[in-house]
């Protein structure tokens, strides 16, 4: 049986809970968010059934791969400039 592929055989565990956290920060933004919307819509009377309606995919929407990629970069910045390399750049 073939060896699982190690993606992050070279990164610290710093780093990698640095990325974690900025998941767990945009997670938790988005679904606060999403409940603040939610609640102003249903008191409007809105039905919120659409809202599980499939929509077009970003893959075909220039701005929305904008802001995916602005996202991806946001997250992953710690795997692109480790902190020890940032730590070495600051001294």
């Amino acid at each position: 049986m073939a060896r699982p592929t190690d993606y992050v055989h070279d990164v610290s565990k710093a780093d990698l809970m640095r990325v974690v956290v900025a998941l767990a920060t945009e997670v938790f933004e988005i679904r606060d968010r999403q409940r603040a919307l939610e609640s102003i819509l249903e008191e409007t009377g809105a039905d919120l059934a659409a809202l599980d309606a499939p929509i077009e995919p970003a893959a075909f929407d220039p701005d929305l791969q904008a802001e995916r990629d602005q996202f991806v970069g946001r997250v992953f910045e710690a795997l692109r400039q480790p902190a020890d390399a940032r730590s070495a750049q600051e001294e």
